[in-house]
């Protein structure tokens, strides 16, 4: 079973959905040079780009609310090892 932190699954599903969105993207603006309905293709464009924009903001809350010193979501703070040993222990 793998155990993930919350934070590594915001950024996988950031991937996914970033990956998905600049695919459309393109596929947009092909349609649009190639003279081919785009509208679809934006629409579904400017779904994932909500999306993402949601993910985005979830992750600065999950980071925010850990720096208060809530539930350890990441360990990409920035802190000394001797720190990041200590947070991984206990």
């Amino acid at each position: 079973m793998l155990n993930w932190k919350p934070i590594e699954l915001v950024d996988i599903a950031l991937g996914i959905f970033g990956f998905f969105a600049v695919a459309f993207l393109v596929i947009t603006g092909v349609s649009e040079l190639a003279g081919a309905p785009a509208l679809g293709w934006a629409l579904a464009l400017l779904g994932f780009v909500v999306v993402v924009a949601l993910l985005i903001a979830l992750r600065r809350r999950m980071l925010a609310a850990e720096a208060r010193g809530g539930a350890p979501v990441s360990t990409a703070w920035g802190g000394s090892l001797d720190e990041y040993r200590r947070r991984r222990q206990g």
